[in-house]
C-alpha cells in the first residue's frame, strides 16, 4: 500500500510512537500527588512545552483537547459564552466559505442562540476574498474564524493580514490551523491570532489528541463541562501519554521542517512529471498560490476520482474530498466554494505526500494509477455501449 491521503491524516512518527508506548507504560494519573502521578505528569507537561514551541507561544497557552474539533468548539461556542455578557453589542461571527465542518457546526449553533453568522467567499485562485472580509466587519462582530489551510487543495490563506483587518475593528480571531501546524513555519504572535487550532495526527502523531492555543491577552472560553472558564487544564484525566506523543511529534517536525518541506515539494513535482508522461491528464488547481508542502489539488481530465479510487483498492490511497465526507455523494459546498460544478467535483483529486514517502514510492504510484485508470476508462466504455 502505498499512501498519498496525508491531508487526512499523516502516518504516525516513529518518534512520537516510541514516545507514546514509553508513556503508556508508567501506570497513574497525572492529577494524583505521588510519585506515579508526578512522573506521568511529567510527560504531559513536556509534551505540553514543545506543542507550545512549535508555534511560538507558551505552555500555559495551551489547551490540550481532543482534536481540532474539540478545539474549534471551544474557540466559537466557548469564547461567544464568555464575552456574550461583557460585550452584548458583539453578536457577529464571519468565516470563510471553505471552512470545515468543525467550524461551521458550532458556528451554526450561534445562530440558534441569536448570532448572525456571516461567510465570505473565495476567489477564483481559492484564496478569501480580503475585500469581502473588510466590507462585511463592523463594530458588531466578536470573532473572525478563517481556516490557515486548505483540507482540500493546501491553499494557505493570509492569516496576518485577516488578523489586522480583525483588529480594525476590535474582533477577535480564530484559525483552525489543523492542515499547516508542523509543515510550514507558525509564530502566533506574528500572525497575531487570539486562537488556533490543531490536531496532532496531521503533523504525526497521534490520533485522538489536539489543542486550542489561547492568547494570554485573550477571554478564555467557557468549559463545556463545568459551564466555567477553562482553567490551565481542561477538566477530566489529562491523556498524558497521547500529549507526550503529540509533543514528540512537534519536536521532530520543527526541527525537521525545511528538510521535509524540500522533500514533499520533490515528490509533487516528481508525481506531476511521470502522470504527464502517462498519458493520463490532470490539470493542477491554483498552481501559483502558496501551499502547505507536499499538498496539492487536480481535475483529471475524464476520470471520476471515485472510479479510481475503487479500481485502486489496496494498491494507492487517494482521496477526492475530506475524509470526514468520504461516504457522501451529494456536491461539496466547499469545492463549489471553490467555483467547481459538480462535473468537476467527480473529477476532483487531492494528494497529500510527506516524509514517509520516497522517489520510488511516487514511481509505483503513479504506475498503479495509470495503469488503473486505463483499465476503468475501457470498463466504462464497454458498460456505456
Amino acid at each position: 500500500m502505498i499512501y498519498l491521503d496525508g491531508l487526512a491524516s499523516w502516518p504516525m512518527r516513529p518518534e512520537s510512537k516510541a514516545t507514546l508506548f514509553e508513556a503508556l507504560a508508567q501506570p497513574g494519573n497525572s492529577n494524583s500527588n505521588h510519585i506515579a502521578g508526578w512522573k506521568i505528569n511529567s510527560f504531559y507537561e513536556s509534551g505540553r512545552r514543545s506543542i507550545a514551541g512549535l508555534i511560538g507561544a507558551v505552555p500555559t497557552e495551551i489547551y490540550i483537547t481532543s482534536g481540532a474539533t474539540e478545539a474549534n468548539a471551544l474557540a466559537i461556542i466557548g469564547v461567544a459564552r464568555a464575552v456574550a455578557s461583557k460585550l452584548p453589542e458583539r453578536t457577529k461571527v464571519v468565516l470563510s466559505a471553505i471552512e470545515h465542518d468543525a467550524v461551521l457546526r458550532p458556528a451554526n449553533q450561534l445562530k440558534k442562540l441569536g448570532f448572525e453568522v456571516v461567510v465570505c467567499p473565495v476567489d477564483r485562485q481559492g484564496m478569501v476574498c480580503l475585500e469581502s472580509i473588510k466590507n462585511t466587519l463592523d463594530e458588531t462582530t466578536f470573532l473572525v474564524s478563517t481556516m490557515f489551510a486548505s483540507n482540500l487543495t493546501g491553499i494557505i490563506q493570509p492569516i496576518d493580514t485577516i488578523s489586522k483587518i480583525a483588529r480594525d475593528v476590535g474582533a477577535f480571531i480564530h484559525t483552525d490551523a489543523a492542515q499547516a501546524v508542523g509543515k510550514i513555519p507558525i509564530d502566533v504572535l506574528d500572525l497575531d491570532v487570539d486562537y488556533l487550532s490543531m490536531s496532532a495526527h496531521k503533523f504525526g502523531g497521534p490520533q485522538g489528541v489536539g489543542a486550542l492555543y489561547v492568547a494570554s491577552h485573550a477571554p478564555k472560553p467557557i468549559d463545556f463541562t463545568t459551564d466555567e472558564t477553562v482553567k490551565e487544564h481542561l477538566s477530566g484525566t489529562r491523556p498524558a501519554a497521547l500529549v507526550a506523543a503529540m509533543g514528540r511529534a512537534a519536536e521532530v517536525s520543527l526541527n525537521n521542517m525545511p528538510r521535509e518541506s524540500t522533500h514533499s515539494e520533490t515528490l509533487i513535482s516528481l508525481f506531476e512529471a511521470i502522470l504527464s508522461k502517462s498519458g493520463l491528464r490532470a490539470k493542477r488547481l491554483f498552481p501559483s498560490k502558496p501551499a502547505v508542502p507536499g499538498a496539492a489539488a487536480y481535475l483529471l481530465d475524464s476520470l471520476l476520482t471515485a472510479d479510481l479510487i475503487d479500481a485502486l483498492n489496496s494498491e494507492v490511497c487517494i482521496s477526492n474530498a475530506s475524509a470526514c465526507h468520504s461516504g457522501l455523494l451529494q456536491p461539496s459546498p466547499v469545492l463549489s466554494a471553490f467555483h467547481l460544478d459538480n462535473s468537476k467535483q467527480q473529477r476532483f483529486l487531492r494528494l497529500g505526500v510527506g516524509w514517509w514517502l520516497s522517489e520510488r514510492n511516487i514511481h509505483e504510484a503513479v504506475a498503479a494509477i495509470a495503469a488503473t485508470s486505463s483499465k476503468t476508462l475501457i470498463a466504462t466504455a464497454i458498460a456505456t455501449g
